[in-house]
């Protein structure tokens, strides 16, 4: 979580990360040790979860791949943190996470199926992926090639749009919450911090600074124009090979974003079309009244 008044890199959140794509595994300090995970691998969870390995942990806690026997096929479970303070209002966002994911019914959104509770903490199991995050393939592979990005961009409209229509702004994407499976198929994941548009408005700033739309980091009024600024800079990023802006702070996003931002990427792929760049120029206006008006219009 990010504290009121403090700036952070890049790669924090406002308020709680909540998913399993974004969930950071990293080296352990080999003086401190391993922490033992909760749940071992073949541990059998309600008669039914048995768990095959940990994918990952983060400010939401632990999730675990495991293998549903009543339905004999792989899923992935969220696990809050034991313990804690915050625990009922992390409650009530896994709640609610569910609550909005289960509305959207779309191959390019992640599944989530049902909330629980083993051992005293809460869960939630959805759709196991078999594949990384773009965050991880665009740090492994660089930039994407033209037809690699435009097809991904493509599913991810679609995706956004698919949610757009039930009324449901995602409010943190990013391309750690883009997962494309070993056959090239996006899924949209997290909708830990997503809001209905009926509830939207000014309030307490929520997601990841690198990615918010100026009105977001103003702590304004958030819209289905906010997920589409948000989808330029993911869209950027795919094209170049590198984030349009050097975001390092709460303060950079704020300064960087209080303009129209221009588009170049023929630097990077003389190529590509520049009807892409007008693309990505429409995403990323500064007033949300001036951006494109759908996901559908994007690719």
């Amino acid at each position: 979580p990010v504290e009121a008044g403090r700036d952070r890199v890049e790669t924090e959140e406002v308020l709680l990360d909540a998913t399993y794509a974004s969930l950071e595994v990293g080296p352990q300090d080999p003086a401190a040790g391993s922490p033992p995970e909760r749940f071992a691998p073949g541990r059998l969870l309600l008669d039914r979860y048995r768990i095959v390995t940990k994918l990952g942990q983060g400010g939401m806690g632990e999730v675990y791949r495991a293998d549903d026997l009543v339905l004999d096929q792989p899923v992935a479970l969220k696990f809050l943190p034991e313990g804690g303070d915050a625990i009922g209002a992390r409650l009530d966002q896994l709640r609610a996470e569910v609550r909005l994911a289960r509305q959207i019914s779309h191959p390019n959104i992640c599944a989530v199926y049902d909330i629980g509770e083993a051992e005293n903490t809460p869960f939630i199991s959805m759709e196991f992926i078999d594949g990384e995050d773009l965050q991880a393939l665009l740090t492994r592979v660089g930039r994407l090639t033209t037809q690699q990005g435009l097809d991904l961009a493509k599913q991810m409209a679609v995706g956004i749009h698919a949610a757009h229509q039930k009324g449901i702004i995602h409010r943190d994407l990013k391309p750690a919450n883009i997962m494309v499976d070993s056959q090239g198929q996006v899924r949209i994941t997290d909708f830990g911090l997503a809001q209905l548009t009926v509830d939207a408005g000014a309030g307490q700033l929520a997601g990841t600074p690198a990615y918010m739309a100026p009105e977001q980091l103003r702590g304004g009024e958030v819209s289905v124009q906010s997920d589409l600024y948000a989808l330029g800079l993911i869209l950027y990023e795919m094209f170049a090979g590198q984030a349009v802006h050097d975001v390092r702070s709460l303060s950079d996003a704020v300064r960087m974003r209080s303009r129209d931002t221009a588009v170049s990427l023929s630097s990077f792929n003389a190529d590509l079309d520049s009807a892409v760049e007008q693309v990505i120029e429409g995403c990323l206006r500064h007033d949300p009244a001036f951006r494109v008006k759908s996901a559908l219009t994007v690719f």
